[in-house]
Formats: structure tokens, sequence, C-alpha cells
């Protein structure tokens, strides 16, 4: 069936040989087929796709699988010959099987390939050099960024020979002012293990340029548009810097300023320099700059402001502020945003109201509520001990406002309220209203008469309005703690019933209220 001739050549064969007919049976193996498949002869009860389990070969398949005499499956170089015989078709399969050294140059294209196919599948443009810096390969990416260059892109291609090329061409896409130095500090930087840099291209892009040594000593250059990153920086930088609150970016860390918009320089007073040298605790009063700092240090998350601190400006001046703070992470970074309300307009009418609330709107002494208060809180602070109440009530006052109407009464009032702060010598006066004043005394038990003479003396001088002259008295009752008790009402209602007895004795004298209500010395005006 086969042929001597033909048998004596295949036998002969360097490659393992096979025949077989029409039917796929194999009718003849030659001594290599016979050792690689571990045939003892030719059988018809054996097929080819028992040997080779990817027959029929597709012409897609340069290395089909075959099945070894030791069971292993290996890809091997396949070529057939088909011719007619007697019997019908015949089919002659070679197969060659791969040595190291082809099988490893095999495995070196695959891998080649493959690169180029991880290469061309990131979104970022790539090049690849060797070690002395000539091009491997690159992706279709990187030779569109690049089309001055891209006819020139050839493997073993210096990277600064296609930076010249690039330069002369005239149309590179890069912004280049000094091309001599942009070459050197490009060559520079592509030299360094780690480069980093962002490049701005003529059309308005943004790239980064990220090149990296591998340990063979060639690099890795990726090339990133940033152009959404660099706008959105832009948009983030122009609100930061148009917003009309102030804000300073700081350094998580250190605290250092790191940046400040239009509004935190104008609020401060501060020029730019001066205060992105400054911390975020320096603005604070001294008191209060360690706190913040601590409280910053130990801030888990956002911030919302709930403490009014107070910072000093450049020109000395005090203001009250509300801190928002904002945590940002960028990779390893660590900043804070601080949002700065200026507060001192809330805080100057809380306290205006707070005052009004315990002052006489009339004379701008303390109010009623605010003696007793203040009252309280010296008793208990004194424990009772060298504290004393004056109740005064004016001496002639209510033909003032029969004759001279109420707003004349009104000035009276505020000249006499200005008398009593005088001759008290920074004790608290008080008005209780109408014409009744009191003050609050803490000091030694002798320093009663004097204060008390003080006050009457303050009186004997007449009081001038609209061209007139008026003579007003006064008459005081005192009563001091413990002697009273330690009660403030009880102190007050005792120095009154001592006031009453004052004005009773002749008016424009005073009168102390001690156990059992006895009357001390009387001291009355001369006039």
């Amino acid at each position: 069936m086969l042929g001597a001739e033909i048998g004596a050549f295949l036998e002969a064969c360097p490659t393992a040989a096979l025949v077989l007919d029409d039917a796929g049976a194999i009718v003849f193996a030659n001594a290599g087929a016979r050792g690689l498949f571990a045939l003892a002869e030719a059988s018809r009860d054996l097929v080819i796709s028992d040997l080779i389990p990817d027959w029929p070969l597709s012409p897609a398949v340069t290395q089909p699988l075959i099945v070894t005499r030791e069971g292993h499956r290996q890809d091997c170089q396949v070529r057939t010959l088909t011719w007619p015989s007697a019997s019908g078709m015949l089919t002659a399969v070679l197969v060659e099987q791969e040595n190291e050294e082809r099988q490893a140059a095999m495995v070196a294209r695959e891998a080649n390939l493959r690169l180029r196919y991880v290469i061309e599948m990131l979104p970022e443009a790539v090049c690849v050099f060797d070690a002395n810096d000539r091009y491997v390969l690159w992706n279709e990416k990187y030779a569109a960024l690049y089309p001055d260059i891209a006819e020139h892109l050839k493997p073993g291609m210096a990277f600064e020979d296609i930076l010249k090329i690039s330069l002369a061409s005239g149309r590179m896409p890069e912004v280049v002012e000094d091309k001599d130095r942009w070459l050197l500090q490009r060559m520079r930087k592509f030299r360094q293990p780690v480069s980093q840099e962002e490049q701005q291209l003529r059309d308005g892009r943004w790239l980064r340029h990220d090149d990296r040594r591998t340990p063979d000593g060639g690099a890795i250059g990726m090339r990133i548009d940033i152009s959404e990153l660099k706008q959105r920086e832009e948009w983030l930088g122009q609100l930061f810097d148009a917003n009309p609150m102030p804000m300073l970016l700081c350094d998580g860390n250190s605290l250092g300023i790191l940046q400040a918009n239009r509004a935190a320089l104008d609020f401060y007073g501060f020029g730019k320099a001066a205060l992105l040298s400054l911390k975020a605790a320096d603005m604070h009063v001294a008191s209060e700059a360690d706190r913040f700092a601590k409280a910053l240090a130990r801030l888990e998350g956002d911030c919302e402001a709930r403490t009014v601190w107070r910072q000093r400006m450049a020109d000395g001046t005090e203001r009250h502020v509300l801190i928002y703070v904002r945590q940002l992470h960028e990779g390893p970074e660590h900043r804070l945003l601080l949002t700065i309300a200026d507060v001192s307009d809330r805080i100057l009418a809380e306290a205006e109201a707070n005052r009004l609330a315990q002052h006489d709107m009339l004379t701008g002494l303390p109010n009623r509520m605010c003696f007793y208060k203040t009252l309280g809180e010296v008793l208990k602070a004194n424990d009772g001990k060298g504290v004393a109440v004056f109740c005064l009530d004016l001496d002639g006052f209510k033909p003032v406002n029969d004759t001279f109407g109420h707003a004349a009464g009104d000035e009276v009032l505020r000249m006499v309220a200005e008398r009593l702060r005088n001759a008290a010598g920074g004790y608290m006066v008080a008005r209780l209203g109408g014409d009744e004043f009191a003050i609050l005394m803490t000091g030694e038990e002798r320093d009663v008469a004097d204060l008390a003479r003080g006050c009457i003396a303050a009186f004997r001088s007449s009081f001038h309005i609209g061209g007139t002259t008026v003579d007003i008295g006064i008459s005081i009752g005192v009563s001091a703690a413990p002697e009273n008790g330690q009660d403030g009402e009880t102190l007050v209602r005792e120095a009154d019933r001592a006031l009453y007895r004052a004005k009773a004795n002749g008016r424009n004298t005073w009168r102390t209220a001690g156990v059992g209500q006895r009357d001390p010395a009387v001291s009355r005006r001369a006039r």
C-alpha cells in the first residue's frame, strides 16, 4: 500500500513520520514516530486523533498538541503531505518536536506579544526603553500623542534623538520657550530613578510625565492626560480664591498655612508672604493659641464651629471668630481647610444686649437685677465678711420734676449717678429705680462711715439745670453682713429700713442697721 521507496524514505526521515489512510487510521510509523508515541507497530486500530487531539488541523493552528509516550501533551510543528495510492489517498504527517532554543524563542515572542497587548490596553500613553535609553516598544496612544515623531519611532531609536527631531520639526505639542534648556532639563529628569513633571501642551491640554527606571537600567515612561484634573483644580482654586469667607489651607501635621484666599488676606490684613509664613494658631490671642492647636491635632473628622475664638489682626485689633474645619486627604498628604466666620458684631451686640439688660438706660448704672446678682456672688465669695449694702434716696427731688419737667429730672438723675460714681471710689453703684440708688461695698467696717460721709458731701454743691440752680440732698441706710445675715434680700431690706430712719431724722443723714436695730452716730450735712 505504501510502497517500498516511500517507506524507506520515511523510515530514514529525521523527524517522526506517520502515514494515514483516508479514514485517518495509521498505516505506517517510522522509528522516530514509534519512539515519540511508543508505538510497537502500525495498527489500524490506532487513529491519528489518538496522537494529535487537534486533528483534523485547522489552518489557524500552527503548533498543535500531541500526546507523547509518557502521556504528556506538548506543542509541535506538524506538516502534512497527501498523495494517491492504489487503495486510496494517503497522508504523511511529519511531527517535529520543539528544541529548547526554539521553544525559548517562541516563549519570548509570546511574552513580547502579551506585553504589547497589555500596553495597548492601558488608558495612558506608554513607552519602554532599554538601558541605553533606546526605544523598545510603545503603544498607539503614545504615537497619537506625538504625531511629530510618530514616523520616526523605531525600535533602537535613542530617546534624545527623538526629542531633537521633535524640537527641530516645530510641531512638537509641548509649549517650549528655550529649546536647549528644555532638552537638558528633560534628559536630566528622564535619567533619574523616578521623575514626575507636569507639562502644558499647545492645545491647552496638560500632561503628567511619569518616568521610572527598571532594575535592568531601562525605563518605562507614562504620559497621563490630566487636563480634566487641572480644570477641576482651576475651578476649585477660583472658588477658593473668590469665596467671600476667609479661608486657609493648612498642613494637617505642622498646621503651617499653605494657601490663603483673598478674603483671608483682607480680613487679617497681612501680605500673602507674611500670612503663609504663619501657622493656624498664630493669629489667636496668647491665652487661646495652644488650646486651638491642640483642638486641631485631636480632630478625627470635620468640625462644625461651636467655639468662639479671639484672633488678632495685623494691626493689633481683636476679632471674635467661628472656625469651620474640613479634613482633606490626597494620598499620604493630610490637609485642613479652615473657613473663618467673623462674629465680632454679633458678640458685641450680644454683649451690649446683656449690658442693657443689666444696666439702667438713663444713667448707665447697673440696674436692680444686676445689683442683686452681683451681691449674691460677693456674699458667696467672701462668706459675707466685709460686705455692706448702702441704700440711697434723694431728698428734694420731686419738686424738680414738678417744676422743671421730667426731662430736667432725667438730667439731674444722670448728674446724681456721676457724683455717686465718683464718691464710691470704685465700689459698685446701682440705680434700683426712680430716685433710689444702692452701693455695694466690700472692705473694712471702718470704711463704711467714710463712704457714707463722702456720698453726703457729694451733694453739697448745687445742680445747674438750664441756668437754674437746684439743691438736692441724699439720705443713706447701711446694712452690713454678717450682723444682718448673709442673704442679699435681707441685707437690702435692713438697709432700706435704716434709710427710712435716716429720713425720719431730718434727712441728709445716714443710719446703719445693726443687731437689735441700734442706731449708731449720725452725720448731718451742714447747710
